[in-house]
């Protein structure tokens, strides 16, 4: 199947393995943005009720690697720091929004931003990416 080019670089990143068992739900943005909604389950949590550190960072790679592959080409991530500042007992969805601070040639930065439903900013992450310089082709078909 050949889909649309945004539609479809979009979803190459959505629907790697990772994202895939975590259930995470990446929607198509303007190039450079992105946003993921991942619905907490038990599996998710730390030993103290709240989600693990680890599945928030996994969401703000994803989300973020994916409004930077937006651009047009394969990336990997170089650099991720994420802030955790919220605790979140009491969340069961987790919204992030990847916005483009810089696009460079070869390196390019992301701010993701995570809210649970309660609209109360739990982390916030910044993303550098490393452009591989290899272009998603237009014509590339994607199997699931």
């Amino acid at each position: 199947m050949i889909m649309d080019e945004k539609k479809r670089k979009f979803q190459k990143n959505a629907h790697s393995g990772l994202t895939s068992d975590f259930g995470m739900l990446i929607r198509p943005q303007e190039p450079g943005r992105a946003v993921g909604v991942l619905e907490i389950e038990d599996r998710m949590l730390n030993p103290y009720g709240a989600i693990h550190g680890g599945v928030l960072f996994a969401l703000a790679d994803t989300v973020g690697g994916t409004a930077a592959m937006s651009r047009g080409f394969y990336i990997v991530t170089s650099t991720g720091t994420i802030h955790y500042l919220q605790g979140t007992h009491h969340s069961r969805k987790i919204t992030a929004q990847a916005e483009e601070v810089k696009h460079g040639k070869t390196l390019s930065i992301y701010d993701v931003n995570m809210t649970d439903e309660h609209d109360k900013l739990v982390a916030k992450a910044t993303m550098t990416y490393f452009s591989t310089g290899v272009a998603v082709e237009k014509t590339e078909e994607l199997r699931y």
